[in-house]
C-alpha cells in the first residue's frame, strides 16, 4: 500500500511540473525580456495584419512582450506546415506554445505528447472525436462561444437592413465559422423575420479575392449588409464594399471600424490579446490545461461600439441588442451552437 501511495505522489507531482517553466530554457539576455519569465511561442495560420483574429493573437502576444516575457511567432502557416511548426518551437525550449486556431487542433493532440514538459494551448474547439477527458495535462482548449457575439450582431443588422436582404461572406468550412454563421442568422431572425441571409464559405482565410468577389455577388443580390468572419478574406468584403454606395458592414476578430469608419455599424469579437495573455498566467499559478468555453458572460465575446453609427441605429434595436446581451449573460437566454447551414433554410 506504502509503494501504491508513493507512485501516486511522485504521478501528481510529475504532472503538476509537466507545465511549469521548462528549466532547460536557456537564459534570455534580450532587453527587456525578464529571463525568469516564461518562453511564448504563437503559430498564425493567417497574416498578423488582418486587422482582425490574427492581428488580435499577435497583439496579445506583444502584450505579453511587453510585460517580459521571451516571445517569438510564425505567420501564415498553412494547414500542412502547422505540426512541424510547433514542433520547431517545443524542441526550442518555449514554454508556451500557442496554436492560434481549430485547424491547429489535431497537430497539437500529436505533437504535445512528445514535450510533456511543454504547454500547449489552441485557440479553437477540440478535433472532432475529442472529448474533453482525452485532453493531455499539458494541452488546452478554447471553445469560445464566438456565436453568442454573432448573434448580438445579427441583431443589428436585421434591424438595420433596408432592404432585408443580408450577406455573410466566411472563411473555412469548420465549427467555429459554421457556428458563428448560424448564431448570425439566428440574432437576425429574432429581430427581423422578414429578412433574408445569403451565406457564402469561400474555403480559405487567406484570399481577399475571393472575399471581394463574394461580397460583390451578394451585392448584386441586394444586400445593403454584409457580414464576414473570413480574416484577410474577408479584407476582400472591405474593399467591395468601398465601391458601393448604401452598403454596410459587420466585421470581425477586432473592432475593425477604421478600416472604414462609415461602413462598419459593429464587429463581434473574441478578446484573443486577453485569452492569450491569460494562458501565460494560468502556467504560472499551476492550473492550466482542460477546456475553456468563454462566452459573453465572461467577457471573452462581445460586439464593438457602434461609433459613427451610434446616432443611425434606432434607439428600440439597440435597447433591444442590450436586453438579449443581459438575457445571455444571466442564463435566460441560451444562444445554441448549431455546428450546420442554417441561412439556406431560413430563407
Amino acid at each position: 500500500m506504502k509503494k501504491i501511495m508513493v507512485s501516486i505522489l511522485l504521478l501528481t507531482a510529475f504532472l503538476m511540473a509537466g507545465c511549469s517553466k521548462n528549466s532547460s530554457a536557456a537564459a534570455s539576455k534580450t532587453p527587456g525580456v525578464d529571463s525568469t519569465k516564461l518562453r511564448v511561442a504563437l503559430v498564425l495560420p493567417g497574416s498578423m495584419n488582418d486587422g482582425g483574429w490574427n492581428a488580435a493573437a499577435y497583439k496579445g502576444l506583444m502584450d505579453l512582450k511587453n510585460e517580459g516575457y521571451s516571445v517569438a511567432f510564425t505567420e501564415n502557416v498553412g494547414i500542412s506546415s502547422i505540426e512541424e511548426t510547433l514542433h520547431n518551437y517545443a524542441a526550442n525550449n518555449f514554454d508556451l506554445v500557442i496554436g492560434h486556431g481549430f485547424e491547429c487542433g489535431e497537430p497539437v493532440m500529436r505533437v504535445s505528447d512528445q514535450y510533456p514538459k511543454v504547454c500547449f494551448f489552441v485557440s479553437g474547439k477540440m478535433p472532432d472525436g475529442v472529448s474533453e477527458s482525452d485532453i493531455p495535462a499539458n494541452v488546452g482548449f478554447m471553445d469560445m462561444k464566438e456565436y453568442e457575439g454573432a448573434y448580438l450582431a445579427g441583431m443589428v443588422a436585421g434591424g438595420m437592413t433596408k432592404s432585408n436582404i443580408i450577406g455573410y461572406v466566411a472563411g473555412m468550412e469548420i465549427p467555429s465559422q459554421v457556428s458563428d454563421m448560424a448564431g448570425f442568422v439566428m440574432g437576425v431572425a429574432a429581430i427581423n423575420p422578414k429578412a433574408k441571409v445569403y451565406g457564402v464559405v469561400t474555403g480559405t482565410f487567406e484570399d481577399p479575392a475571393k472575399g471581394k468577389e463574394a461580397a460583390l455577388a451578394q451585392i448584386d443580390m441586394g444586400a445593403d449588409i454584409i457580414a464576414q468572419s473570413a480574416d484577410s478574406t474577408g479584407i476582400g468584403v472591405f474593399e467591395a464594399v468601398a465601391e458601393q454606395q448604401g452598403v454596410n458592414l459587420i466585421g470581425y476578430g477586432a473592432d475593425q471600424y477604421e478600416l472604414q469608419p462609415d461602413r462598419v455599424i459593429t464587429c463581434f469579437i473574441t478578446d484573443n490579446p486577453s485569452a492569450i495573455k491569460l494562458q501565460a498566467k494560468r502556467i504560472e499559478e499551476g492550473v492550466f490545461g482542460g477546456l475553456w468555453s468563454p462566452g459573453i458572460a465572461d467577457g471573452i465575446c462581445f460586439i464593438s461600439p457602434y461609433h459613427n453609427f451610434e446616432d443611425k441605429i434606432p434607439q428600440n434595436i439597440k435597447e433591444q441588442v442590450e436586453t438579449a446581451k443581459r438575457n445571455i449573460i444571466s442564463g435566460q437566454l441560451v444562444v445554441p451552437a448549431v455546428y450546420e447551414r442554417i441561412d439556406e433554410k431560413l430563407r
